[in-house]
């Protein structure tokens, strides 16, 4: 049975449809495709060329990520903390007359400068070549352990340290030379130099007194001429101390010869203090003259080897052990 023509007719109209969906298909693929390589930015145009990229409003917030920290030859270098030298020395403020000037470091806890800062900051001359400063000649010992001017003797406990090729003087010691006070602040961990007033320097001459150099530099021979300058000085101290206290004489000499508890000091009644001292123990004599105490205000010694040192253990209070001897308050 033949078929009818409208049965064919509704056939192809129906393929046609079908193949006009096809091709929409295809287009909105590859459309799709375009748009995806577009925002991706790797579109390649044809050619070989790679097509402009413009990102979409969304990405242009994005800040752009920090760069790559250049990289140099040679070691880091790092800046001394603040408060701090390079080479590992603590700074403290130093004020002048009450102002502001700078700072000076501190070594083995006393503040230190060298000559050349100490007369920048003071307004003195200064020779490097000379070691003048402010007209007065410093003159170092070979040890370092002291240095005279005008005849004066001024202890360097620990000697000089050098920072950066400079020697590094206590400000305490500079101030005495002229007069200036040196007062340390230990609220505002600072020190103050007031130079307002300078005193001028008296000369050994006239400073020591003539009898006390005499036997104190015979009695620190006889108890410790064979120790350092740093033994010597701690037996001169004792005598001083207590030429200084109220349960002594007031004298070097009454001090040495005292008896009214028994003999003090053995050379006395040895005759040994009558030996002529070396020129080391006149230097320890007149460094206690200019008040160095190094044994903590103490008014009794003992050789533990060879002296009877269980009374001190038992009545008096131990301060320090130096050279040969220990010393007792």
């Amino acid at each position: 049975m033949p078929a009818r023509a409208g049965g064919v007719h509704g056939m192809d109209k129906l393929r046609c449809t079908m193949a006009r969906n096809r091709k929409m298909n295809i287009l909105l693929l590859a459309a799709t495709c375009l748009l995806c390589l577009t925002v991706s930015g790797s579109f390649i145009m044809k050619g070989g060329a790679e097509a402009v990229y413009i990102p979409p409003a969304w990405e242009l917030d994005i800040e752009a990520a920090e760069p790559e920290p250049e990289v140099t030859d040679g070691p880091d270098e790092t800046e001394a903390p603040e408060g701090w030298t390079e080479s590992g020395l603590r700074l403290v403020t130093l004020y002048i007359n009450g102002a502001l000037y700078g700072s000076c470091r501190l070594v083995d806890d006393k503040a230190r400068v060298s000559l050349a800062e100490f007369a920048e900051a003071t307004g003195l001359d200064y020779d490097e070549e000379t070691q003048t400063l402010g007209g007065l000649k410093l003159e170092l010992a070979e040890s370092a352990e002291y240095f005279t001017v005008s005849g004066r003797y001024f202890y360097l406990d620990g000697g000089l340290p050098v920072d950066e090729g400079e020697q590094l003087w206590p400000l305490s010691e500079l101030g005495k030379l002229f007069g200036f006070d040196v007062v340390w602040d230990a609220a505002s961990d600072s020190l103050n130099v007031d130079i307002t007033s300078p005193e001028a320097l008296a000369e050994g001459d006239e400073f020591y007194d003539s009898d006390d150099v005499y036997w104190l530099s015979r009695i620190i021979y006889a108890e410790s001429g064979n120790q350092t300058l740093e033994g010597m000085l701690a037996v001169g101290d004792v005598v001083m101390n207590r030429v200084a206290s109220d349960l002594f004489p007031g004298t070097v000499y009454e001090v040495i010869f005292d008896r009214r508890y028994g003999v003090q000091f053995s050379p006395t009644e040895t005759g040994s203090i009558y030996l002529e001292p070396p020129e080391e123990c006149v230097t320890a004599a007149k460094l206690c003259l200019e008040g160095y105490d190094i044994v903590g205000g103490s008014l009794y010694f003992v050789n533990p080897d060879i002296g009877v040192s269980s009374w001190f253990r038992l009545t008096r209070t131990y301060v320090t052990s130096i050279g040969d001897h220990d010393f007792y308050a």
